[in-house]
């Protein structure tokens, strides 16, 4: 065999046997005709008859060809780059349009579609600009711009250039950017994206956010924010910032049918922007996107989002700081979700801790409130919470003083004991009282949702044993609450008002399931004690509303509008069963101020107004003959908002024309 494999010198002229080549299957002219091809030799059967050359080509590889995808990158990143300068171009020019003539207002498009307006020519770029009824004249100049407006902002539109090479575009832009002949130099647009409204309103947006939604949601370090909002991380907050204040803009410009639809762009971008990602900023746009879904009522859209919310403050373990003096805890996980860097202090800057300590208390307010209002257990846990409290808004910059709070249980403030002593090693910070109360809402909330046996005395007497010690603990912390706390303040303080609220929140849904039991039981009756105790509060909350102005309510969220609607529909209870004097009235006294503040807090959040019309209607068919419409189902003390307006929507049949009774949100359980 070795001699078959040795050469002789003669034979290394011989060509070196070459793999058969792989032919296709058709010709080429049954390719083109895109007609079947026999594969016949050396012609086949369609080429014979049409008498024309049968050419078999040789038969590809399987993929794209080296260097193929190379190719492509490289030619993506000249387009790319060619994009970039033409848009930069394009910016500087419309920036020293909208400073020279015209006022930022709103897009050209709404929802993708044009908007019919007026066009200002600029034919030459340098030249004076036209007034709008010139602007059907003739464009002479391939380079020429249109400047559309739509209120007051301007839209300037690429028309009729010829394709230039990236560098001679670039040359002949800019030399006509130079004959503009301004003395100041050239901004820089600090925003370029589409789906959010000019700077000029996003600062004016800014403006508003905090005045009137940071008093009562204080997430983000001002002047922080307002020197970094522009940055392109932090573009999702821009667009939480529209969506929470967009609501409570005046002016007539942009129209309302332009602001909703920056609105509604504004959730579809956070939430394309955050499901993919979790992040402290992409977690802040998302609890603005929750108080703006629990502001329109609660429902699937606003369980969804309180879901990721949650979960993403879970993951960012939000809720847990170390301690630098605290001893090492000795109960430890074997398996963590997040890395164990991340739980040191010394990686972030004190304004950066804060905001992260802000964000999670935020969302723990939020997250009670909304658990309250659907009739379901809350997704934060109270007692795994090991996290300071949040400093007061002077000691943020340059950080407290004196060490920090660390927040307690509720479990530490039981029967007979007294708060915190550290509460009172600290300026008043309403947020500290305010933040325990939730925790006390949060126990209220898992009173009334466990499930009791009434045809078994020891269970019955265990419920009532758990609500006395309860009620006994929300007493006591109210007492012992400093005296600042306590009385109203000389200024409007929201956060004042959030606490008592909350507080009257807690007394009339336990003061009226004692009073009005949803099953009746020999071992539970109703209580007489209680019905007086929820009037009592009931008075308290309506003179808490009335007290406030009409400016004051703008500056309290849905959350307050919630307590509201409790209050009222607590005192319709006692009303329609007779256990409330109207002394000649048509209704109660209270229930006027309590309506006309939902009315008023409808104007921002629609949810309100939905409060308001389930009670207006038990008012209008009040003097029905079989009494007002759905009343049983209204005074049933198990039912959320949510299901009692389904509920109601069907027996009122065309009362509640506007109402999308399936497509809308629950208002929250009694």
């Amino acid at each position: 065999m070795s001699v078959h494999l040795q050469r002789s010198p003669s034979d290394t002229s011989e060509p070196v046997a070459k793999r058969p080549r792989m032919l296709a299957k058709a010709c080429e002219t049954c390719k083109q005709k895109k007609s079947r091809c026999d594969s016949g030799r050396p012609q086949c059967d369609t080429c014979r008859r049409k008498g024309v050359a049968c050419i078999y080509k040789e038969k590809g590889q399987p993929g794209l060809r080296p260097g193929y995808g190379k190719a492509i990158e490289t030619r993506l990143a000249v387009l790319e780059s060619n994009v970039d300068s033409m848009t930069q171009c394009m910016r500087e020019v419309l920036e020293h349009v909208r400073g020279g003539s015209l006022a930022a207002a709103t897009p050209a498009m709404v929802n993708g579609n044009p908007v019919s307006c007026p066009e200002v020519r600029l034919d030459q770029v340098g030249a004076s600009i036209v007034s709008p009824a010139h602007s059907d004249t003739t464009v002479n100049d391939s380079q020429s711009l249109v400047v559309s407006s739509v209120g007051d902002v301007p839209f300037v539109e690429r028309i009729a250039q010829p394709e230039l090479e990236p560098d001679q575009y670039r040359a002949s832009t800019t030399g006509a950017i130079e004959q503009l002949q301004v003395t100041p130099p050239i901004p820089d647009l600090r925003i370029a994206d589409d789906t959010l409204p000019p700077v000029e309103i996003l600062q004016e947006l800014v403006e508003i956010f905090f005045d009137l939604v940071y008093p009562w949601a204080p997430l983000f370090f001002k002047p922080t924010f307002i020197t970094t909002m522009f940055s392109p991380d932090k573009r999702v907050l821009l667009h939480g910032i529209v969506v929470t204040s967009f609501r409570f803009w005046q002016k007539p410009r942009p129209p309302p049918t332009i602001r909703d639809a920056y609105i509604q762009t504004s959730r579809e971008q956070i939430l394309l922007r955050t499901i993919n990602v979790c992040t402290v900023t992409s977690t802040q746009a998302l609890t603005l996107l929750a108080l703006d879904a629990l502001g329109n009522g609660q429902g699937p859209r606003t369980w969804n989002v309180m879901s990721m919310l949650v979960c993403a403050a879970r993951h960012l373990c939000l809720s847990h700081q170390a301690s630098p003096s605290a001893v090492a805890e000795t109960d430890k996980p074997l398996v963590r979700n997040e890395d164990p860097d991340d739980d040191d202090p010394t990686d972030l800057s004190s304004i950066e801790a804060e905001e992260r300590r802000r964000l999670y208390w935020v969302i723990y307010s939020i997250d009670r409130l909304s658990s309250v209002s659907h009739g379901q257990s809350g997704g934060t846990d109270t007692k795994s919470i090991r996290l300071p409290y949040p400093v007061h808004d002077d000691d943020w910059a340059h950080g407290p003083v004196v060490a920090p709070e660390w927040f307690q249980p509720i479990a530490a403030l039981g029967q007979g004991q007294q708060i915190a002593p550290q509460h009172h090693k600290h300026r008043l910070n309403l947020w500290h009282q305010y933040i325990d109360l939730l925790a006390l809402v949060d126990r209220s909330n898992q009173l009334l949702l466990r499930p009791v046996n009434f045809s078994i005395p020891a269970h019955c007497q265990e419920w009532q044993s758990n609500f006395r010690r309860l009620d006994t603990t929300l007493t006591t912390w109210f007492d012992q609450l400093p005296p600042e706390a306590r009385e109203p303040p000389s200024r409007f303080d929201p956060m004042w008002v959030m606490v008592h609220a909350t507080f009257h929140l807690i007394n009339i849904r336990m003061y009226t399931v004692a009073a009005f039991p949803s099953n009746t039981s020999p071992y539970l009756p109703p209580s007489a004690s209680a019905r007086a105790r929820c009037r009592q509060a009931v008075r308290d909350a309506a003179s808490l509303a009335s007290s406030l102005q009409e400016r004051d309510l703008a500056q309290l969220g849905p959350m307050f509008a919630f307590v509201v609607w409790v209050a009222a529909r607590s005192l319709i209870i006692l009303w329609t069963t007779g256990y409330e004097k109207t002394y000649g009235s048509t209704t109660p006294s209270d229930l006027d101020p309590l309506l006309g503040c939902l009315r008023i807090l409808e104007r921002q959040w629609p949810c309100a107004g939905r409060y308001a019309d389930l009670i207006q209607l038990i008012l209008d068919t009040k003097n029905n003959p079989g009494g007002p419409t759905g009343l049983e189902v209204f005074n049933d003390t198990r039912r959320t908002a949510y299901g009692l307006q389904v509920r109601l929507g069907t027996l009122a049949g065309e009362r509640l024309p506007e109402f999308d009774f399936f497509g809308h949100a629950d208002f929250g359980s009694r």
